[in-house]
């Protein structure tokens, strides 16, 4: 069920929105030329109330926000800002190697959480960065892929960090804090630009998104599958050979009713039955997924996301 919170109209435009939960607290980055609509400004809003709580200005543009019960988090292009959200202060600045995506990973546990951001050698190699976000202390570097990362993603727990490189074919899913890898799952031969990876809520299923206007929802066993040892890097030469053997293929897919190459993020629902599947056009498709059975997924409904607001 959906439930209308609110819609408003901003001269100069929003580039960026991030919501705490399901709730009425809002991220706002702005996209125009304005001072009150510049990306290099961040307001909190309370879109129930429709009033502002604190603004943050940076240097330069903000590329994504992230925010639990904890910490709110921004990526600039070269910088990580980490801030306890409770009193807004700033506990630390990383400097990162060129993130020109604004990937950043916060996994929404209260007790135990992390922070994932990719760091890119002058080769060009996609690894990933984890510290816990309550200490701030570090956790891990996981040699991820061997080209630059496009997308990653935790599970709500924080136990799995999936991710997923440039090409697009393979996606890897580590266990947390261990940083093992326990799955990698191909997506297809043909290079990609993965949209959006999602975990449904017991980290049981990953759903995946691309340009290719398919969706491919991988099942995760509970039983853990070990393809590697622990501490072998995903890049070797023996790691490429098993990958060809041990990758696993998708359970469901659908084919998105869209025309072109519209950029989409997927979603599972707590009850495992559907997939859900929003699109930057302003649709919104929900499709049958068989949990038993898999294969092809059937769409039910489809919505028009601004038909009827103000």
């Amino acid at each position: 069920n959906a439930e209308y919170m609110g819609f408003e109209k901003r001269e100069g435009g929003m580039g960026l929105v991030s919501m705490l939960y399901c709730t009425s607290l809002l991220a706002i980055v702005g996209s125009g030329q304005q001072i009150s609509s510049s990306p290099r400004r961040l307001q909190l809003f309370n879109s129930s109330e429709q009033k502002s709580i604190c603004e943050l200005n940076f240097m330069d543009s903000i590329l994504n926000v992230k925010l639990n019960k904890k910490r709110l988090v921004v990526a600039l292009l070269y910088k990580l800002h980490i801030f306890d959200i409770s009193t807004m202060k700033v506990l630390q600045a990383i400097e990162t190697s060129a993130n020109t995506k604004g990937l950043i990973g916060l996994s929404m546990g209260e007790e135990k959480s992390y922070i994932a951001y990719p760091w890119s050698s002058d080769a060009g190699t996609g690894d990933v960065i984890v510290i816990d976000a309550i200490t701030l202390s570090s956790v891990s570097v996981i040699k991820a892929h061997k080209t630059a990362l496009s997308s990653m993603s935790f599970s709500s727990d924080g136990s799995r960090l999936a991710t997923a490189s440039s090409k697009g074919t393979v996606i890897r899913v580590f266990d947390l804090p261990e940083s093992r890898l326990v799955y990698t799952l191909r997506r297809g031969s043909v290079p990609a630009q993965i949209y959006s990876l999602s975990f449904n809520q017991a980290a049981t299923l990953l759903c995946v998104s691309s340009d290719k206007g398919t969706i491919h929802i991988f099942k995760l066993s509970n039983e853990i599958k070990k393809n590697y040892k622990e501490g072998r890097s995903a890049g070797s030469v023996q790691d490429t050979m098993s990958n060809l053997w041990d990758s696993i293929r998708d359970f469901a897919h659908l084919k998105l009713k869209s025309e072109g190459n519209i950029k989409n993020t997927c979603v599972i629902p707590s009850d495992d039955s559907r997939v859900l599947v929003a699109t930057y056009d302003g649709f919104l498709y929900q499709y049958a997924l068989d949990g038993v059975n898999g294969g092809q997924c059937r769409l039910e409904k489809e919505y028009r996301l601004l038909d009827g607001f103000p």
